[in-house]
């Protein structure tokens, strides 16, 4: 089949190349917008049986909206600060520190008469939309178009206290929205609101002193999008500048330079058309972010193919071969090869398909297309580049017909002519092997040794891992500000408490209550009255703090149970309308009274003193599931459900469900890419050890991250974003193992006609310079990740990068021969032939030099 490819390509090389631009550029000129088909969020990818998710729709169905929204925005029904737990919050917090006695009159008089009714314009005017859509007017909107459902301020009549700090130095504006908090329709409404509060008309009005930030869901939902975006294109700029760059010292010609990097860069902007075409259709789903990942990995293997491809190509010319027998015999040699590379790394990483969580499922579906067509252009397109340049691909040195066997196209400067004439480069690789094969053992050990203790600290910190999203973005971001604007004066979760469900077996209830449901006010208060005595008195003996519990809500305390809720509810009027009307209010608030579960559904706000994203959130969140399901009374309480809301409910999902992802991903890659090296190589116990080596290098290198970035961190906790183990696994072991693929390759074609020993060292020395060259554009392709400004993103591109430098520069080279030389000297004595020995080696001759192997001339 690849001689026919090369014969085609050879025969018809401009028809080759036209098919390909005519199908690329129609591609990527009807493609659709990647905002059409680019899904946003985090949460919304979780599987659908996941507790948050069937909370959520609890909810939705529970507390159905009314006409358009889902409580009442003309009348105060809610008594949480964010009322609707879907959707999201814009928070502005004012605070002094330079007086004691805190905010001024001054300060109040500028938030109530200056800073609100500018936001009230800007919620009667501010549709959904995205920021770019920003053009400012003051126009009102009807209610349906409009983004914020409603602003509550300190001044307000109910739940006003609550935006107040108790040190008197802080008070905070929450405009709740109607989306979730990720959804790009927040950008417009966030960015009028930061525009605001720069303006020079409201400094001109603001307090001297008075400092002003804003933060909420929304913002960071903003914030993260921006932030992703900003990383995909800083990337993909500093992953062709890489590219150009390394291809240039490599080559000391140019046009031989842009033969990959137009065939990858072609191939990567068709496979991103490609995708969204699929995702338009439908066939596929494509998470905002994952351009970064197509590209880095569609660059890094595509360039590598390409110089797999060029190495033979020049090793055919030089034997003689004509420029079109030089490509139709280069496509065959080394076709085969790269398709057994590539189908290896897209099968393996295609393993992902097998996730449950969302984006690991896309990732695995999108790399794996942007690899084929990797691939396919490189042994099509990119040789029909080289048969229209023939001996201009050469350029400047075309003084000659043929390139000879010392040109290795490096810059012509007096270095490198230096360099050259004095084959450092091959002696290098010849030095390694003549050691390799004096001390295998010891250089074995010694390797091992050294790598172990990161190894081990990889292995006993990879679940140490972070799912925050502030602690993602960069410090000086404006939501990160306001986050520490309202640590530092509030509880953290006040502005998102976590939101817990109850939903009770409509029969039993009305069992219990003698005919009656949640729908009856009274009923509701004494089931809620009966929960809310067991609760505090069991928090109250286990200690409130201990569940970093700041404030309890529900119906019996909708305003919570602290000092301001009490001197507020002394200061209202005890008439009857007005007491009923609370009742009301708590009761609509706190209990489903309409859609399919009137009557069964109670809510309970958990406000916590702890970041919801921290670890000790998510574990807390459990134990408060268990106090509410302790305190339901004991007829109810076996067929109750008990469901929580909220970002820690969230991440506590996502934690179970990537956790298990890792778990299965893990397994079915080393599976999968274990039995392709079996299926090519013939070997089951090397090919085994081949799998356990990329393992090891994977702890190895989250050993070594975690290292890295604990000793940035001013933080005695170090963790690392959750997405790294998964990636850096798979990544590894699944392209890691090309460059072992094309090793044992050359092992076994030299062992042919060498010794078992001398064929190893021959195909060490032979293939050393080009699979390194191959490593160091893959880990530089990999480290421009680390030019993003998402924390994740960095340690993501840190990882991948050591890890392929490692395999290349230390698996690869000296690991995998030691011990292959081990096993064919007979060193593990029976075991030897069950280990994958050729034949026994008499070790008596292994001081003896080898035959002189082939000069290393990067072939395969």
């Amino acid at each position: 089949m690849y001689r026919r490819i090369g014969e085609y390509v050879s025969y018809a090389p401009i028809f080759t190349i036209g098919a390909w631009l005519i199908v690329a550029f129609s591609a990527i000129l009807t493609a659709p917008a990647t905002l059409d088909v680019w899904q946003d969020g985090e949460f919304a990818f979780l599987p659908e049986s996941s507790p948050s998710r069937r909370a959520q729709q609890l909810f939705r169905d529970a507390f159905p909206p009314t006409d358009g929204t889902r409580f009442d925005s003309n009348t105060d029904v809610g008594t949480s600060v964010q009322r609707d737990p879907l959707g999201s919050n814009i928070v502005v917090v004012l605070f002094r520190e330079n007086r004691p006695e805190g905010l001024s009159n001054a300060d109040r008089y500028f938030l109530s008469e200056r800073l609100v009714p500018r936001l009230e314009s800007i919620r009667e005017s501010t549709p959904f939309g995205d920021a770019v859509d920003s053009a400012q007017t003051e126009t009102k909107i009807p209610e349906p178009q409009r983004v914020v459902r409603k602003i509550t301020t300190p001044n307000d009549n109910r739940i006003g206290f609550f935006l107040k700090s108790l040190d008197n130095r802080a008070e905070l504006v929450v405009l709740e929205l109607k989306t979730e908090f990720l959804d790009r329709q927040n950008g417009l409404v966030v960015d009028r609101v930061e525009k605001l509060l720069t303006s020079s008309e409201l400094m001109r009005s603001k307090p001297v002193g008075l400092a002003i930030a804003v933060s909420g869901s929304a913002t960071v939902g903003r914030d993260l999008l921006r932030a992703e975006r900003e990383s995909a294109e800083r990337t993909k700029m500093a992953t062709r500048f890489l590219i150009v760059v390394l291809l240039l010292v490599l080559y000391r010609a140019p046009l031989l330079a842009m033969v990959p990097i137009i065939t990858v860069g072609l191939a990567v902007e068709f496979s991103m058309a490609l995708l969204t075409h699929l995702a338009d259709l439908g066939w596929i789903g494509l998470f905002n972010g994952l351009e970064v990942y197509v590209t880095v990995v569609v660059y890094g293997a595509g360039v590598d193919y390409c110089l797999f491809l060029i190495a033979r190509y020049k090793e055919e010319l030089i034997e003689g071969q004509s420029y079109p027998d030089a490509i139709v015999r280069s496509i065959r040699k080394i076709g085969a090869a790269l398709a057994t590379s590539a189908g290896t790394s897209i099968i393996g990483i295609g393993m992902m398909t097998f996730a449950e969580f969302g984006k690991f499922r896309q990732a695995g579906i999108a790399i794996a297309i942007g690899l084929l067509v990797a691939v396919c252009f490189a042994v099509t397109f990119a040789p029909a580049l080289l048969l229209l340049l023939r001996h201009w691909a050469f350029w400047p040195d075309i003084r000659k017909e043929r390139p000879q066997q010392e040109d290795v196209w490096l810059p012509s400067t007096n270095v490198w002519k230096k360099i050259r004439e004095q084959r450092w480069l091959d002696e290098f690789w010849n030095f390694a092997a003549g050691f390799l094969r004096k001390f295998p053992g010891r250089i074995f050990l010694v390797t091992i040794f050294v790598m172990l203790p990161f190894a081990i600290y990889g292995f006993s910190k990879q679940g140490d891992l972070s799912y925050g999203l502030i602690t993602d973005l960069p410090d000086d971001v404006t939501s990160v500000d306001g986050a520490r604007a309202i640590q530092a004066h509030f509880p953290t979760g006040i502005t998102g408490p976590v939101v817990v469900l109850v939903q009770f077996n409509l029969e039993d209830l009305e069992r219990q209550f003698q005919g009656d449901n949640l729908s009856d006010v009274r009923t509701a208060e004494r089931l809620s009255q009966q929960m809310t005595d067991h609760l505090n008195t069991a928090i109250g003996e286990l200690d409130q703090a201990n569940f970093h519990i700041a404030d309890v809500r529900n119906q019996t305390d909708p305003l919570g149970k602290g000092l301001r809720a009490k001197e507020y509810l002394d200061s209202l009027s005890s008439s009857f309308s007005e007491t009923n009307a609370r009742r009301t209010f708590s009761h609509r608030t706190y209990t489903s009274v309409r859609g399919q579960h009137a009557g069964q559904v109670m809510r309970l706000d958990f406000v916590l003193s702890t970041d919801p994203f921290e670890r000790i959130s998510l574990q807390k969140l459990s134990e408060i599931e268990e106090l509410v399901r302790a305190s339901i009374p004991e007829p109810l309480r076996s067929s109750a459900e008990v469901l929580s809301l909220g970002p820690t409910s969230l991440i506590r999902d996502l934690k179970s469900s990537t956790d298990r992802d890792r778990m299965l991903i893990h397994l079915l890659v080393a599976i999968s890419v274990y039995l392709m090296l079996v299926a090519l190589l013939r070997q089951p116990a090397v090919c085994a050890y081949l799998i356990a080596t990329v393992v090891f290098s994977y702890f190895v290198s989250l050993g070594v991250t975690f290292l890295f970035f604990s000793l940035q961190s001013s933080s005695d906790v170090t963790e690392i974003d959750w997405k790294v183990p998964i990636y850096l696994f798979t990544f590894l072991i699944a392209m890691g193992e090309d460059y072992n693929i094309l090793l044992m390759s050359r092992v076994a074609e030299d062992q042919k006609r060498r010794a078992p020993v001398d064929g190893i060292l021959s195909a060490l020395t032979r293939t050393g310079s080009i699979i390194s060259s191959c490593g160091l554009i893959m880990a530089g392709t990999f480290a421009t990740m680390m030019f993003g400004s998402l924390l994740g993103m960095v340690q993501l591109g840190f990882a991948l990068a050591f890890g392929i430098l490692l395999d290349t520069f230390v698996i690869r080279p000296i690991l995998v021969p030691a011990w292959l030389i081990l096993v064919n000297r007979g060193q593990f004595g029976p075991l030897g032939k069950w280990l994958g020995a050729r034949q026994i080696e008499d070790s008596t001759n292994q001081n003896q030099q080898p035959e002189a192997p082939h000069e290393a001339t990067g072939s395969l």
